[in-house]
């Protein structure tokens, strides 16, 4: 059933085929979905509402075409999964649901001209299963218009505005807490919670991001100072700025800083984007070298979107390999990102390293990885980040 709480789940279906409408339409009110169609552009802007579960688009629209139609529910930051529908060749299509990815919305399937009950059915069970996004809090309210610049960002480091949340990982089979990635959250007194895309890169662009990374490492190293006082073992995960890559003096000030907050290296994990490795490698494997000698853990993150070859991960002396959620999300509707999520998991296994998998929003997500052999998971099907006040570690 797609009831959550009583309530049916919300699509709206753009067809400008009315009998195509009412097909989409019936199916889903069968499945017990709350269905609304229209025709036109003119109708669906008037009936977008920002509590839709799916809108299942077609590309091929008179007047506005699907493009179009993608970059408006971009610029009205569209929190539905989408579900593009047309007659195109696949790789229109696929051109298609690439775009609207890279404009940051959520597509939870294609359905290729002409479909029937069966294909149509599929996509509304990958909608029923998608978990309803909760109602964000009161300090989590950002208004869109609110944009940051460094004056902001630098007295909010100094007023200890930006704070670090943790988002557990769990044991991919027993789904027991295994440990938490720690993420960079502003909490304005005035716009509530500031999202991370409006100021990390502000904070890459104009030279901070070594202080906001120094700040996220004492903060959550302190907190990790205070469970382990509490009786518990944390293990957590630090995203290293690479522009840190280029510090020679990094293995020892991070020792210096673990040992400062009691925190043994061994429960350190520092992320390092795939990006980030594709400089001066040398120079890299240098750090990276001394960071394992000091027992940290290292963790190639966002596997799969960078510029790193593969001899780079190969030499490197990783520990942990974490397939990205960009992949994860389309594993299931393609089988190109499939394909890539089975190889990176099977090459992490080869190369002796631990396989994570990020972005899990669904069950049907948690079981392929988990028949895959992933040994990790962390995304919000099980847990969405948190402040440190309100993580519940494992007491055994």
């Amino acid at each position: 059933m797609a009831r959550i709480n009583g309530a049916k789940p919300k699509v709206l279906i753009l067809d400008d085929e009315r009998d195509m409408c009412e097909f989409v339409a019936d199916v889903g009110a069968d499945m017990e979905f709350s269905t609304t169609w229209c025709d036109n552009f003119e109708d669906f802007a008037c009936r977008y509402s920002i509590d839709l579960r799916g809108i299942f688009l077609d590309l091929a629209m008179p007047g506005m075409d699907g493009v179009e139609i993608i970059r408006f529910l971009a610029d009205n930051k569209s929190g539905a999964n989408l579900v593009l529908m047309s007659g195109y060749d696949s790789d229109v299509i696929e051109a298609a649901r690439r775009l609207a990815e890279s404009r940051g919305l959520k597509v939870a399937g294609v359905l290729h001209k002409p479909f029937g009950v069966g294909d149509l059915s599929a996509v509304y069970d990958r909608l029923a299963a998608i978990q309803a996004p909760c109602p964000p809090s009161a300090v989590e309210k950002a208004p869109d218009r609110y944009r940051p610049d460094t004056e902001a960002l630098g007295n909010a480091l100094d007023d200890g505005h930006v704070v670090p949340w943790f988002q557990a990982k769990f044991c991919a089979k027993t789904r027991k807490i295994l440990g938490a990635e720690v993420l960079a959250r502003w909490i304005h007194p005035e716009h509530g919670m500031v999202g991370p895309d409006r100021f990390i890169g502000l904070a890459e662009r104009d030279g901070m991001i070594d202080r906001l990374t120094d700040s996220m490492f004492r903060q959550a190293l302190a907190q990790c100072g205070e469970w382990r006082k509490a009786g518990l073992s944390p293990k957590v995960a630090l995203n290293l700025s690479p522009h840190m890559l280029l510090n020679l003096d990094l293995p020892d000030a991070l020792v210096d800083m673990a040992r400062d907050y009691g925190v043994p290296p061994e429960q350190i994990t520092i992320e390092i984007t795939e990006t980030a490795l594709a400089g001066d490698f040398t120079s890299q494997l240098d750090i990276l070298t001394r960071l394992r000698m000091r027992r940290f853990g290292l963790s190639i993150d966002d596997f799969g979107t960078g510029y790193s070859s593969l001899k780079q991960l190969q030499q490197g002396p990783f520990t942990e390999l974490k397939v990205d959620q960009s992949f994860i999300a389309r594993a299931m509707i393609e089988e190109g990102a499939r394909a890539i999520v089975e190889s990176s998991i099977a090459l992490g296994h080869r190369l002796g390293l631990k396989v994570v998998a990020e972005g899990i929003e669904t069950e049907e997500q948690m079981r392929l990885v988990a028949d895959l052999g992933c040994e990790e998971v962390q995304g919000f099907l099980l847990a969405r980040p948190c402040a440190a006040q309100s993580f519940v570690w494992p007491t055994s």
